[in-house]
């Protein structure tokens, strides 16, 4: 057997998240569907992590084993992508060792989320930015989300029906980018996120920017440990996994990683 990653990307807006679930579309779902039928046998792939319903991806990683495979990811990702649906893409693949596991192995996650910061919408931009009318104060965000770096207790940024997993996430990177026509990203990366933990940080910031709140109040939030501290959950169309990060000993979707790597 021989265990291969993918990179996937794809759009969440017609996906109720990535994981399957029994009765609705899932990304899980096509994807082992379309591998079924390149495969002509049953497939199961595991993912870097969850994405939930209405949220993008750019660097998914999967991985999966398959029999007698010689390698040739070029035919391999064409026969594949011919199969999948529209929103759904392999656009890269890796032979990785034995002991490789999409979720296990990866060191760090990579979120952005994108803001629309003006008055009219954008028909180009509405399908993966959250559309904000009022003037926002984006120094105030950005010294506010100054206090995310490190390794804290994100409870009060996780919903209340998520599961039991540790809220302790280290923050490695934490970046406001404003860039033309009033376009923002946030972008964040951590060795673990709880569930809504970015869309929450996202809404909580977006009431800073307005003024609602103190740019105070986030640090505030974070070490008092409780939901009702922190601001509203931004919507799930502007947030995307942008990449995921694993140790530079496996040299995996170098090419890739440079392109999607945080901007300076």
């Amino acid at each position: 057997m021989t265990r291969v990653a993918l990179l996937i990307e794809y759009s969440g807006r017609l996906f109720h998240g990535s994981q399957f679930q029994v009765g609705v579309r899932t990304v899980q779902e096509e994807l082992e569907k379309g591998l079924t039928v390149l495969c002509r046998r049953p497939m199961k792939v595991i993912f870097s992590g969850r994405t939930d319903s209405g949220v993008h991806a750019k660097g998914q990683v999967a991985h999966f084993d398959i029999d007698d495979f010689d390698g040739d990811f070029y035919r391999f990702l064409w026969a594949l992508n011919g199969i999948l649906p529209d929103d759904l893409s392999a656009y890269e693949g890796a032979i990785v060792p034995h002991d490789f596991h999409a979720r296990y192995s990866a060191t760090e996650r990579i979120y952005v989320y994108r803001i629309l910061n003006r008055q009219q919408r954008s028909p180009i931009l509405a399908a993966n930015h959250y559309l904000v009318r009022l003037p926002l104060d984006v120094e105030a965000m950005r010294s506010a989300a100054s206090c995310l770096l490190g390794t804290h207790d994100f409870t009060s940024f996780r919903s209340a029906n998520a599961d039991e997993t540790s809220p302790l996430c280290s923050v490695q990177r934490v970046q406001m980018l404003k860039l033309d026509e009033g376009q923002l990203e946030f972008w964040i990366g951590a060795n673990h996120f709880v569930y809504n933990m970015v869309r929450i940080i996202v809404g909580t910031l977006v009431e800073i920017g307005l003024g609602k709140r103190a740019p105070e109040s986030l640090h505030e939030a974070l070490s008092g440990r409780d939901r009702n501290l922190s601001g509203t959950t931004a919507p799930a169309h502007g947030l995307t996994m942008q990449m995921v990060k694993y140790p530079e000993s496996l040299r995996l979707f170098e090419k890739s990683a440079e392109k999607c790597n945080l901007p300076i």
